[in-house]
């Protein structure tokens, strides 16, 4: 007997640390279903911005606040991570969007201090309405992973639905979450828009593209003009550090192939002002909105900044006789 007591001890000590890391973690994960997307709205707020004849839409990669580091447990304590916010807001006011959306945003991550970052951002840059949408949602041992995309709208939100992307792997998928995109129906004025907001995968080209043909089959499927926006992490053939899955699709082409969407260059190499990653030295474009084809595109470019390692891109669109879609 003496022989077994130490062995049932390691048993009950080896079951209690597999309590302590796996409750938490399980109930995180069942949890990250009943908020993957949440509509959010300013109690005090009683009033919604006029758009008059044009709108102005900005998509801006945050990278969870860390500025131009590499790491995300890198970019500063947490008062230097909170200036940086504060910053981003700043610059958000000046571009004064309708609709902004925001990729890599946390909304409570360890290695940000656990800040609502879309809640924060919103606030201090005069948004009273947003939608957060996780992409990845976890706890274990007492640090939390919790961060996706968000839609700041100084218009009324009516509706936001998530929409599923291709994971890079079905495990990867199981245990912690995959890149998602939301779409939100926005009143605007007297007519509705749709925005969707997308952070594309980074590791491959493939699932880019599936995932460009899983935002166009929405597309398809909605009455309202649909604008896509966020870190597509695809640059089209022909321009520079573009890339291809085996069978030479790429992302971009997609959109432009399926006559859906306009985008500011088509036809032409960009310009240096449209570049926007690295934002110390932008070589690429990987951030975009792309507009219905019944919209006028009146300007477009990427904002010089290195508040994050992406530029924000801005664009201005007006009204056609046949864009609006009344309410």
């Amino acid at each position: 007997m003496g022989i077994l007591w130490p062995q049932r001890r390691w048993l009950r000590l080896f079951i209690a640390a597999l309590v302590v890391l796996l409750v938490p973690y399980l109930f995180s994960r069942i949890m990250s279903r009943l908020r993957c997307v949440t509509i959010r709205s300013d109690a005090k707020a009683n009033w919604c911005a006029e758009a008059g004849d044009s709108l102005r839409l900005v998509c801006y990669n945050i990278a969870h606040g860390r500025g131009l580091a590499k790491s995300n447990w890198d970019g500063g304590d947490s008062a230097t991570r909170r200036k940086r916010l504060t910053d981003i807001a700043k610059l958000l006011q000046q571009l004064d969007a309708d609709v902004v959306v925001l990729n890599e945003v946390d909304f409570d991550s360890s290695w940000s201090g656990h800040v609502n970052q879309a809640e924060l951002i919103a606030e201090l840059a005069g948004y009273p309405y947003r939608v957060e949408q996780r992409n990845l949602d976890f706890r274990v041992l007492g640090w939390t992973w919790r961060f996706g995309n968000a839609v700041l709208s100084k218009h009324p939100i009516e509706h936001a639905e998530v929409v599923n992307l291709p994971g890079y792997a079905a495990w990867e998928t199981a245990l912690v979450g995959q890149k998602r995109a939301v779409a939100c129906d926005i009143n605007v004025d007297s007519a509705k828009i749709c925005v969707v907001g997308a952070h594309l995968s980074y590791r491959s080209e493939s699932i880019r593209v599936q995932s460009a043909r899983e935002i166009l089959r929405l597309a398809s499927t909605r009455t309202l003009p649909t604008f896509v926006l966020g870190d597509l992490n695809s640059t089209p053939i022909g321009f520079p550090n573009a890339k291809t899955d085996a069978q030479g699709n790429n992302a971009i082409a997609v959109f432009d192939e399926s006559d859906a969407f306009g985008r500011h260059d088509a036809g032409q190499l960009p310009a240096a002002q449209s570049l926007t990653f690295p934002a110390d030295l932008p070589n690429q474009i990987i951030d975009w909105i792309l507009i219905p084809k019944q919209w006028r595109l009146d300007d477009y470019r990427a904002i010089d900044s290195t508040l994050s390692d992406h530029r924000p891109v801005t664009a201005a669109i007006s009204w056609t006789n046949n864009a609006k879609t009344e309410p």
